[in-house]
């Protein structure tokens, strides 16, 4: 009997087996694509789906130019563009097929400003944070620049998707993300006073207001489309030819009052803020 087993071993081992280019190749994307993941789209654009063999599969053309242009897996801001130089265009956000998911569901406790490119929402750690919306990821990593374990993604439209201060890193680089998908999990790593993710939308590494374009609480789309002009890359407050002065030790309303010929009334109207409220070095004011 186990020389009978053997025997079947050994035959099992020599029998031929049919090359990936034999195969039924739409028969195997099929099957693969329900049952199997994760989806990986490397730099020559063959997809892979890893299980227990990897099958690559035919070269796949990027027509749009999304996925080849400035496609950086080791640096945070691959385009370094400057708003004025982005023409203006009108964005899909969203279509029957690709549809948009909230990271995380929390209190936004930070948003878009100045010296703010995104928005703070509050969450435990080991929270589950999901993908916004259909995209592949990027850049998947600790960064020492201060957002922590950080998550990029790039969609179809050529938006980006930022996710920093995880806790964990459930994705990798090139990987293929569906809208809703759990990336990661929520955490304060990086230069974070507690746990929150800070999430930021991107256009060609430029950022822009997350509220333009989502309507928070409520958590879905203002709308389907969403128009880039160089305007939504700056703050609602934000107004062209205002000047704005940098917070620095020892910096008080009445003295920068004085020292740009305006008056204390004028810089709170301006900001919004009391003759009282107090002044965080490193942020921005505006002074006329």
């Amino acid at each position: 009997m186990m020389k009978l087993f053997r025997w079947c071993i050994l035959l099992l081992f020599f029998l031929p087996v049919k090359s990936f280019s034999q195969r039924n190749t739409n028969s195997v994307i099929d099957t693969l694509e329900t049952k199997h993941g994760p989806v990986l789209l490397f730099k020559n654009f063959t997809w892979e789906y890893f299980q227990d063999e990897p099958v690559m599969m035919h070269p796949q053309e990027d027509s749009t130019g999304i996925f080849s242009e400035a496609w950086l897996n080791d640096q945070v801001f691959s385009f370094k563009m400057h708003p004025d130089s982005i023409k203006d265009t009108v964005l899909i956000l969203s279509t029957t097929e690709r549809q948009f998911t909230m990271p995380i569901y929390g209190k936004l406790f930070c948003g878009f400003k100045y010296t703010h490119k995104g928005l703070d929402i509050k969450l435990s750690i080991g929270d589950t944070v999901k993908a916004a919306f259909d995209g592949v990821v990027r850049y998947a990593k600790y960064n020492r620049g201060g957002f922590g374990n950080l998550i990029i993604i790039r969609h179809y439209n050529g938006l980006e998707t930022y996710y920093a201060h995880l806790s964990k890193i459930n994705v990798i680089v090139n990987q293929v993300i569906k809208s809703g998908a759990p990336i990661a999990l929520g955490g304060s790593t990086g230069r974070s006073r507690g746990p929150h993710l800070h999430f930021e939308i991107r256009y060609k590494d430029v950022p822009l207001d997350p509220l333009r374009a989502i309507d928070f609480d409520n958590k879905k789309l203002i709308a389907s489309t969403f128009q880039i002009t160089h305007r939504v890359f700056y703050p609602n407050n934000f107004v062209e030819n205002a000047i704005y002065h940098k917070i620095r030790n020892g910096d008080t309303i009445g003295l920068l009052a004085k020292k740009y010929h305006t008056s204390v009334k004028e810089i709170c109207s301006m900001n919004k803020i009391k003759g009282t409220t107090k002044l965080k070095i490193g942020s921005s004011l505006r002074v006329k």
